[in-house]
């Protein structure tokens, strides 16, 4: 039960790409409902025998016009975490771990994410207090040394810094249908490599923002291949 080592590293490489290429097509003015809504966001690593690790986070949030567009502002509502029962102590730490986004974030008004300021990114030694813990219980246990291996790779994801995997630019604004990019990489012993980003939106929400966004990210090392996803919701709250 193997995590492909990199995944999390590549995956802002990929995305840098994506948020440049999305500018270009911004509209030139936004306005957002201003009543709560809930945003959430869903990630899944998938091991080398098939099964996943599936964190989703709910926030409730509000679109606060400012000066130069609009602040976000988000709180957080609720977390389910499912893990193969191997992982499940892994899982109950990841459950118990405090995530409070990357709010506020600031919106320009075309809508582009501009800027996320750090009061959601826990402090690193709250990230290597836990990490230490859970490695300490993985290394505890009778699994070979390879999947406990795998397993102290799964930490380093689901504890990393917010800012190792930022949100796509254009999450509130971005256009109908699917966006892909291909790009090789070169990396050390003479390994090769490509890794592949996928972006979709195909659901609405009746004020024209994106109701699903997905961001699929495909890598293949010396023919090992992995995926990774990300899935953004955001929906109304009834009655506010």
């Amino acid at each position: 039960m193997l995590l492909l080592a990199g995944v999390a590293a590549l995956a802002p490489v990929a995305s840098a790409q994506w948020q440049f290429a999305a500018m270009a097509q911004a509209p030139r003015s936004f306005s957002p409902p201003t009543s709560p809504m809930v945003l959430s966001r869903t990630v899944i690593r998938e091991l080398a025998d098939g099964k996943q690790i599936v964190v989703k986070r709910s926030f409730r949030v509000q679109f606060v016009p400012s000066a130069d567009g609009f602040m976000l502002t988000g709180t957080p509502i609720a977390v389910s975490v499912d893990v193969p029962p191997v992982l499940a102590q892994l899982g109950e730490l990841e459950r118990r771990r405090s995530d409070a986004g990357p709010f506020p974030i600031m919106i320009d008004n075309r809508g582009l994410i501009h800027n996320a300021m750090d009061g959601g990114i826990a402090d690193p030694a709250s990230r290597q207090e836990m990490k230490q813990a859970a490695t300490g219980l993985v290394q505890g246990t009778a699994l070979p040394a390879e999947t406990k291996r795998g397993a102290v790779q799964v930490l380093g994801t689901m504890a990393a810094d917010p800012r190792s995997s930022p949100w796509p630019t254009d999450l509130f604004v971005a256009h109908d249908g699917e966006r892909r990019q291909h790009r090789s990489l070169t990396l050390g012993d003479g390994m090769a490599g490509e890794i592949e980003v996928l972006l979709k939106v195909d659901k609405w929400l009746p004020c024209g923002m994106p109701a699903l966004f997905e961001r699929i990210i495909t890598t293949d090392l010396a023919g090992t291949r992995r995926v990774s996803r990300e899935v953004w919701s955001l929906e109304s709250i009834a009655g506010a």
